[in-house]
């Protein structure tokens, strides 16, 4: 009996310890096996209201004016569109964008074993043309939100992008949280400056920013499903295109 006693305790123990983001974070009541997409939106999308002059681009019901690859590979609950973890791809903009700014929520809510990598965004990429394979995550320049870790997978490079970016000092966030992201994306000087507030409404600290002239190009803004297992999700995105301030301004340093 003290055998069976200990292995059932060590197998406990195991699971409190090695159990997935989503069964952390909205862990079933009734005891029944839940799956990550069974918990989208068990973390209510956040209710701050977005600055002025930003368009709405997901309409919170649908996936209308994006297009997914492969397809089906999004859904929308409850105000979230949410990634299904079935394969690496991307869920990219029907329009195409020069010098914006787009303001979204994200929350990393769960993955698959050994297949975790943070949520990430894409910009400078090439949308794909009708009928042809895309080009892997659009041949376009990758942030890892809301850490910012960063990636470029323009021909030529597909690597971290070293001396491209430049990392600031900022605060830790729990992605398993909803942060609000703000990014200043400009493709006539090919520069890119994003800031994260968690919880979203409150001032954001700039986190990381690109510049690279040659890199700009008027393309799709997209999320990228970065591996099969991921389940990202995002709410209240909204964009205003050639900004009237040329400037972040969810920051600090912007509202004081």
């Amino acid at each position: 009996m003290k055998r069976v006693f200990l292995s059932v305790g060590l197998l406990i123990g195991v699971f409190e310890i090695g159990q997935p983001v989503w069964a952390q974070s909205a862990a079933p009541t009734t005891g029944a096996t839940t799956s990550p997409v069974d918990n989208i939106g068990s973390v209510p999308k956040p209710d701050a209201p977005l600055p002025p002059g930003m368009t709405p681009i997901f309409d919170g019901k649908t996936t209308d004016g994006w297009i997914a690859v492969p397809a089906n590979s999004w859904t929308v609950k409850d105000g979230i569109l949410a990634s299904l973890g079935v394969a690496r791809g991307v869920l990219y903009t029907q329009k195409q964008y020069t010098n914006y700014r787009i303001i979204f929520d994200i929350r990393h809510a769960a993955f698959a074993p050994k297949a975790d990598h943070q949520a990430c965004v894409l910009f400078f990429g090439t949308a794909p043309e009708p009928g042809k394979k895309p080009i892997d995550a659009l041949g376009a320049v990758q942030i890892q939100v809301p850490p910012g870790y960063t990636w470029d997978y323009r021909k030529g490079h597909n690597d971290a992008g070293k001396g491209e970016f430049k990392t600031l000092k900022h605060p830790r966030v729990d992605v398993k949280n909803w942060s609000r992201v703000e990014m200043l994306i400009n493709a006539t000087r090919g520069t890119v400056r994003t800031a994260v507030a968690q919880p979203p409404g409150t001032a954001a600290n700039e986190v990381v920013d690109f510049d690279v002239k040659d890199a700009g190009k008027t393309g799709p803004f997209a999320l990228q499903m970065h591996n099969k297992g991921l389940y990202d999700e995002y709410a209240n995105i909204a964009v205003e295109e050639n900004p009237a301030k040329d400037d972040l301004i969810t920051v600090k340093a912007a509202q004081n």
